[in-house]
């Protein structure tokens, strides 16, 4: 069952004040939103846990987990813009293009998202099933 636009609008809603929470069932895994203050409460990011919990493996990219679904994808190039264009000089553009090692990115998990309609939409996107828990 997927959302409707009404409950998506409502739980954005919830999520846009400080401490605000939301708690889901998707695809079989319970799903909490909350609010948190990030940087000793200078700003706030919405946060999630899978199955009441956050576990530090599941940021890495190396291992597969199920959880890693449900939360952010983050992808840094290993070389840098200018670190790249040192080497086109050095080895030229082709050989810089045909170099597999270049164009490698280092991936992440994070579980922190800038709104809550960020973090709806997401789930959106990658759950099959998405229920609201009625407190």
């Amino acid at each position: 069952m997927k959302l409707t636009k009404e409950q998506k609008t409502d739980l954005a809603q919830k999520l846009t004040s400080p401490w605000g929470s939301v708690k889901l069932i998707c695809d079989g895994f319970k799903i909490d939103l909350q609010v948190q203050s990030l940087k000793g409460g200078l700003s706030y990011r919405v946060m999630t846990y899978v199955n009441g919990q956050f576990k530090g493996l599941w940021v890495s990219s190396t291992q597969e987990h199920p959880e890693q679904k449900f939360l952010r994808k983050s992808a840094c190039p290993i070389y840098s813009a200018a670190e790249k264009a040192r080497m086109e000089k050095i080895f030229g553009k082709r050989a810089v293009a045909k170099d597999a090692r270049y164009q490698k990115k280092f991936v992440t998990y994070m579980p922190d998202w800038a709104s809550g309609k960020a973090a709806i939409s997401h789930l959106c996107k990658v759950c099959e099933s998405i229920q609201v828990v009625l407190e």
